[in-house]
């Protein structure tokens, strides 16, 4: 039986596989590659991301790595879906190699610069109102050449978390009280006393 350990190796090191057949096929080979790493996202909105900061380090005289996460909420996924998200984060880093700016606003806001770069690489690139030319999705053409990959290469082993889209995953810092009688909610960042204004009980502090 594979342990816990090894499946999450294994699925990282398919990541791995999928992040060099994408740089070699839509990005000419040009990046180097980062540390590709799976983690949650206590916001429950990313799919993936991309440190601008050379994270990984092994001492202080090295010169560290990026890193590119896929989100552990969004891995029961397609991989064809998955693929999409690792170009989409490969755009960011490109632009960071290219010293692009291709977002405003702590990084949020995806701007035409992110656009361009985009479809250059192999996406369609769809506006969203608060966070610019972020939506993104598989040209035609990106999507046969990645599912022909995905069905002619045997070695790729990746193991799904059950029921992870969508998933709620409890920040430690957030906390959610409700009233015991109208069902009144307020959420606080710490551990606090509250009263409901309206039925003058105090609010019970919910588990998510």
């Amino acid at each position: 039986m594979t342990s816990g350990s090894d499946k999450y190796i294994e699925t990282v090191r398919t990541l791995g596989k999928l992040y060099d057949f994408i740089n070699k096929e839509f990005f000419n080979s040009e990046l180097d590659k980062p540390v590709i790493a799976i983690s949650p996202d206590v916001r429950n909105k990313a799919k993936g991301w991309f440190t601008l900061k050379k994270v990984w380090k092994e001492n202080e005289l090295d010169e560290g790595e990026h890193e590119i996460n896929i989100s552990a909420n969004f891995l029961n996924r397609p991989l064809v879906d998955i693929c999409e998200t690792i170009i989409h984060e490969m755009c960011h880093y490109y632009a960071s190699v290219h010293n692009i700016q291709d977002c405003s606003r702590s990084c949020v806001y995806h701007n035409k610069c992110f656009k361009q770069i985009a479809e250059k690489h192999g996406l369609s690139v769809e506006l969203v109102k608060k966070s610019g030319w972020s939506q993104t999705s598989l040209t035609d053409d990106s999507k046969a050449k990645i599912e022909k990959f995905l069905n002619n290469d045997n070695s790729l082993n990746f193991y799904r978390i059950e029921e992870t889209k969508g998933m709620k995953i409890k920040s430690s810092i957030t906390r959610k009280y409700v009233c015991p009688v109208c069902g009144q909610s307020v959420r606080a960042t710490k551990e606090v006393n509250v009263i409901c204004g309206d039925c003058d009980k105090v609010m019970q502090e919910e588990k998510e």
